[in-house]
């Protein structure tokens, strides 16, 4: 095989691909991943058995056919050094040549004839959504999954396809967020995807795009399609909870706050919390909301800022770290709180169609 590639286009592909490519595995082939050359372009393939990403490059020119295997770290790091706009690259038997700017570098492979090849996916629901929405469908809500092997239920995202309507929604037991969006079809379906598979789609996903993202739904198995990248994954055979009825109904006190005010008192607050628990403690007044952490061996942090408050007001206690971590993905200007009491799950609506729900900390 010989090609002249573009180097950026290249190292995108190679990024995306990567991003599949197991770190610890009893295959060791498995730590490469596959470059096949045609007359169209060329094809960058890997898997780990559970989870597998394929991009197709046209910006490439073909001397030669064939295929090659490449070690997918050391390959990665070259691209990232490498300055010049163009790289070739020359295999020979299970040697591949890469040239740019100047400078010769030989990579070792394996046999690309003992490679998984692609799996077969069969037919399922086919679901059709913005790119630039889809992902920040993910930014809203994998942050919120539970990151601890033993909760294996709550490890993914829930995709919740029904009525023109798909909803994403996390949980880890202490939060929760839903995002959603309206879509051309009216597939139905409820899956839970692999936290891995969707931070490894994002990367092939450009902000505010409106490129069609279609996702095929099968029953152990999902498919993403955007431009010329396609990434596989094996769904996880678990029962969400039910998200629902977690969400507050109703509400004795609605708080509208600036959120980059919110966002900066927030942050100097939780300097002072308890090393051993983290806690911020609203208090809603009339008009304002007061922040206050208490730290019995470093101090106290006192912080109030102007809120428009309607309702009976009240106090509640929040973990400041799962605030700040919605606020980040947060797009409003003015976001708004709901709460009834301390005892009772709050409400914030971070986006008109991003909601998070908070579990106070009770007995702090």
């Amino acid at each position: 095989m010989k090609i002249l590639c573009d180097r950026t286009a290249l190292q995108e592909a190679v990024n995306v691909v990567s991003s599949v490519v197991p770190a610890k595995t009893t295959k060791p082939i498995l730590h490469n991943f596959l470059v096949r050359s045609s007359d169209n372009g060329i094809t960058l393939f890997a898997t780990d058995l559970e989870m597998a990403a394929r991009v197709e490059l046209d910006s490439v020119k073909v001397s030669k056919k064939g295929s090659v295997l490449l070690p997918a770290r050391e390959t990665g790091a070259l691209l990232r050094e490498l300055s010049d706009p163009t790289v070739t690259l020359e295999s020979t038997d299970q040697r591949c040549r890469i040239e740019s700017g100047g400078g010769n570098f030989v990579l070792l492979g394996e046999d690309p004839a003992q490679f998984p090849d692609e799996a077969k996916v069969k037919g399922g629901k086919r679901i059709e959504i913005e790119v630039g929405r889809m992902l920040r469908m993910i930014q809203e809500t994998a942050f919120a999954a539970a990151r601890e092997e033993t909760r294996y239920a709550i490890n993914g995202v829930l995709l919740d396809a029904s009525a023109g309507t798909v909803r994403m929604v996390a949980t880890d037991g202490r939060r929760l967020a839903i995002s959603y969006a309206t879509v051309p079809t009216k597939a139905e379906c409820k899956v839970v995807v692999p936290l891995r598979a969707l931070n490894t789609l994002a990367r092939a996903l450009s902000e505010g795009s409106k490129e069609t993202l279609s996702i095929e739904v099968g029953d152990k198995q999902i498919v993403f399609v955007t431009g010329k990248a396609q990434l596989v994954s094996q769904l996880l055979e678990t029962r969400f909870p039910d998200y629902e009825g977690v969400v507050p109904k109703s509400a004795d006190t609605t708080v509208e706050i600036t959120r980059a005010v919110l966002e900066g008192a927030l942050r100097r607050s939780s300097v002072l919390c308890s090393s051993d628990m983290r806690v911020v403690r609203f208090e809603i007044g009339e008009q304002s909301l007061r922040m206050t952490a208490d730290n019995s061996s470093r101090g106290r942090a006192d912080v109030t800022i102007d809120a428009v408050v309607k309702g009976s007001g009240g106090s509640i206690n929040f973990n400041p770290d799962y605030i700040l971590e919605a606020l980040r993905v947060c797009q409003l200007d003015t976001i708004r709180l709901d709460m009834s009491d301390d005892s009772m799950p709050a409400k914030f609506t971070l986006g008109e169609a991003f909601t998070y729900i908070v579990m106070p900390i009770s007995g702090a």
